[in-house]
């Protein structure tokens, strides 16, 4: 101890004897150290921390299956699905389900809208989920005619009921209706989305045809069985409607929960690993530079009787002083970093309130800190614990300064700098052109001037036909006389990814074929005008019309992709599809063809839609679309509300969004993981010219006495330049060969974030080698130039 007390004290004093080189060398692995530990603090969070479930890796998520489906291998289930899936199978312990919903709270002083889910009575249980207080639900009271019970959230019942321990047994208006609430959640619950505030006992009645689809499924695993083995049982089931086998798709839990963010993740983690590695040879390199300034002191001390193990040991205490230097500062800069990321993260990444600077994160900082300091030093203490003493004494020093082993070593540091930043560069470079690939995909609308909102009607005075037709007319009525106003629609879905849900039908004159789901499609509601307010093209047949009504002929239109995938190679127009395959047939005719809308999400296959008009099929969640002629739609929203008033004052309008503003978020989250990889590509990218520079540089400063003997021979400052270019150049090409080998074999991990780009995409490969190259150049030709510039004179003098 007494000795690694003298290493502390020498290397500190070592440090502060020169403040620039420990500056700079502490700065920049704070930047490598900082992002590794606020990016790991989000892993840990999102990833790492189990989820607050019993048992979480036994649950998974159940969805039908199939290509052919409105949804693919995510298509919800029905109701009947649910029952048969609990009476059939022998995998799980129990299968529950839920759907998600949104509720109208009234009784105070203005209606308040909230999102949760309604689900099955067994919901909880299969989650293994206890309330913090009163009670989770009864296995009677999702049945027809139970008592309507509400279980809140941690936070709604904090922000909305102060925390009141006595609001069990309570009663609270949602959507019309009278609720008992039963109880209230621990804070960490917030499943199915992160902003669920409230579960409602979805009430079950027996189905008599399998459609309509709206639930996803969840189950837990009996002990000991495995997915794989969960999968072949669910084919071993069959519908009770239909006889055919079921394709069910299971997905473990926390994949549910954490999406599409775990890949986005672990790409940023590479890149912020990559950064600190490119930091690390940063530091190596000056450390290296700084031993070979040292070699007289090292001699000295060597000859004097220090051992090689007594120098490696101190100079490695020096870079591990530097080290944890760097973390304890890159630890302030990521807690600060932290809260940045919080705030400007997507709403939708899910369990982000928790990231935090914890312990965990602080041991893996410390980790990475010491970690970080050894690879700094090593390679540099162990090339000073191998001098040669009498060369180094008997030049006086400088012979071993210009040693051909330390010039490899920095050479090769750089190479690897380079070639580190060029993978992150043509990993952010594929991002880059994936956005903005994704920001041109056609949404099939017209997104100027348009503003969407939603209106969720309470089952309490709109249960009827009639009611919601009356509601319909008013609105519309009301909305196209506001000043600005072009058009106005509703329907109960909006691009590019709301859909209330899906259902199957059957094709008059083409039975089902053994074995296979029926066609299934979105089922899409709308008043005439939609069309024109978004400017949905017409392909063939007429659209809807005012007197398209109940009283009337029952009509539809589909789009191009549900008239490819069912009527291929014939019009559809005049064809008829039975919309209820138990029981007397309902005929729908189709009388038109539009073009494609992306219902289902930018990023993912069109699925097939079907129309119909409002006044046919009336919904009681609608979203109300506006044509305006405004530069700001969102302008209208305080005329929305006082009109939504004079309709029902009761009715809360949720957020109202552009159409622009709802795509700018469906594309949020890319463009936020593409945006930190692209900083932290920038990073790298000035790290490694920084490297290549100061190596350029320093090689300049080393070989001052031999471009001093050539210019006093005769050469000239272009022979110099051309000499020391080449160099930088030679570098230069082998760190840009290195890094593209190393992207071809490691882009191909990139491939969930990409859309429509290959991940060898050869312009991205191309381009990032050109930039490289280019700016590598251009740090190189400052010393260069300074080379071009000595005194002959003054360089042979020196000597």
């Amino acid at each position: 101890m007494q000795t690694l007390w003298q290493d502390l004290r020498y290397g500190a004093r070592m440090l502060m004897k020169q403040p620039g080189f420990t500056l700079i060398a502490v700065l920049t692995l704070a930047l490598g150290i900082g992002a590794n530990t606020a990016i790991f603090s989000v892993i840990n969070a999102l990833l790492l921390k189990s989820l607050p479930f019993k048992e979480p890796e036994r649950i998974v998520m159940i969805w039908n299956k199939g290509q052919a489906a409105a949804g693919g291998d995510r298509t919800p289930l029905a109701v009947a699905d649910w029952l048969d899936a609990r009476a059939q199978t022998h995998a799980f312990d129990d299968v529950a389900a839920f759907q998600y919903d949104s509720y109208t709270l009234t009784g105070g002083e203005a209606p308040e809208w909230r999102p949760g889910a309604s689900v099955t009575a067994n919901f909880f249980a299969v989650l293994g989920v206890q309330a913090q207080l009163g009670r989770t639900f009864l296995p009677d009271e999702d049945k027809p005619g139970a008592t309507r019970v509400v279980v809140l959230s941690d936070g709604f019942w904090r922000s909305r009921f102060g925390a009141d321990a006595q609001v069990v047994g309570r009663t609270i208006h949602l959507n019309g209706n009278l609720f008992t609430v039963i109880g209230v959640m621990p804070p960490a619950l917030n499943f199915p989305m992160r902003e669920a505030a409230l579960w409602t006992a979805r009430q079950i009645t027996t189905p008599t045809r399998r459609g309509p689809y709206s639930f996803t499924g969840i189950a837990r695993l009996k002990p000991g069985v495995t997915l794989p083995q969960a999968e072949a049982d669910a084919r071993t089931m069959q519908s009770s409607f239909d006889k055919q086998n079921f394709s069910f798709n299971l997905l473990p839990v926390n994949d549910f929960v954490v999406g599409d963010v775990r890949p986005a993740l672990l790409a940023l983690l590479v890149a912020v690993a990559l950064v600190l590695l490119i930091a690390t040879v940063n530091v190596a390199n000056l450390t290296l530079a700084r031993a070979a300034a040292r070699v007289k002191e090292i001699s000295i001390r060597a000859a004097l009787g220090a051992g090689r193990g007594r120098i490696l040991r101190q100079l490695l205490t020096e870079s591990l002083l530097l080290a944890l230097l760097g973390g304890a500062l890159g630890t302030i800069g990521a807690m600060w970093g932290v809260e940045l990321l919080v705030r400007l993260a997507p709403a939708d990444i899910p369990r982000l309130e928790q990231v935090a600077v914890d312990g965990p994160v602080l041991g893996w900082t410390m980790l990475i800190s010491l970690l970080t300091g050894i690879a700094c030093g090593l390679g540099p203490a162990w090339q000073s614990a191998r001098l040669n003493l009498n060369a180094t004494l008997k030049d006086g020093g400088r012979g071993m300064t210009e040693n051909a082993g330390w010039r490899r070593w920095r050479n090769s540091l750089v190479v690897a700098e380079l070639a580190l930043a060029v993978v992150l560069l043509i990993g952010s470079g594929l991002l880059l052109k994936s956005l903005w690939r994704l920001q041109q995909v056609d949404l099939g609308v017209n997104t100027d001037r348009v503003l969407t909102t939603y209106i969720e009607l309470p089952q309490q005075g709109y249960s009827q036909p009639p009611q919601l037709l009356n509601f319909y007319d008013q609105v519309l009525e009301k909305t196209r006389a506001l000043p600005g106003v072009r058009a106005a629609a509703l329907s109960n879905s909006l691009p590019p990814d709301i859909t209330e849900e899906s259902d199957d039908f059957a094709i008059e004159g083409r039975p089902p074929a053994p074995q296979q789901l029926p066609p299934i499609a979105y089922m899409i509601r709308v008043s005439p005008d939609y069309f024109s307010a978004f400017g949905i093209a017409l392909s063939r047949g007429r659209a809807f019309t005012t007197a398209d009504t109940a009283n009337t002929e029952l009509v539809a239109l589909i789009s191009e992709t549900a008239m490819r995938r069912f009527f291929p190679n014939e019009d559809p127009i005049g064809k008829r599809i039975n919309m209820n395959d138990q029981g007397p047939p309902t005929w729908v005719q189709i009388v038109g063809v539009v073009k494609d809308v992306k219902y289902n999400g930018l990023a993912d296959e069109t699925q097939p839609a079907l129309y119909q008009p409002l006044q046919q099929a009336p919904s009681s969640g609608i979203g109300l679309i506006l044509k305006t002629e405004l530069a700001d739609p969102t302008s209208l929203t305080p005329a929305l509300r006082e009109m939504l008033k004079t309709v029902d004052k009761d009715l809360p309008l949720l957020p109202q969004f552009s159409l622009e503003q709802r795509l700018a978020s469906a594309t949020a989250q890319p463009r936020f993981r593409t945006t930190l990889i692209a900083l932290f590509a920038a990073l790298a990218l000035l790290l490694a010219c920084t490297g290549i520079y100061g190596v350029i540089s320093y090689g300049v400063t080393q070989r001052s006495h031999e471009f001093g003997i050539r210019l006093a021979l005769g050469a000239q400052p272009r022979d110099v330049l051309r000499l020391v270019l080449q160099q930088g150049l030679t570098l230069t090409l082998a760190g840009v060969g290195g890094g593209v080998l190393a992207s071809l074999a490691l882009t191909r991990w990139m491939q969930k974030l990409l859309f429509n780009v290959t991940p060898t995409d050869p312009l991205t490969f191309a381009g990032v080698a050109w930039l490289l190259t280019l700016i590598a150049l251009l740090a190189a030709l400052v010393p260069a130039r300074r080379a071009t510039k000595i005194d002959p004179m003054i360089a042979l003098r020196s000597e």
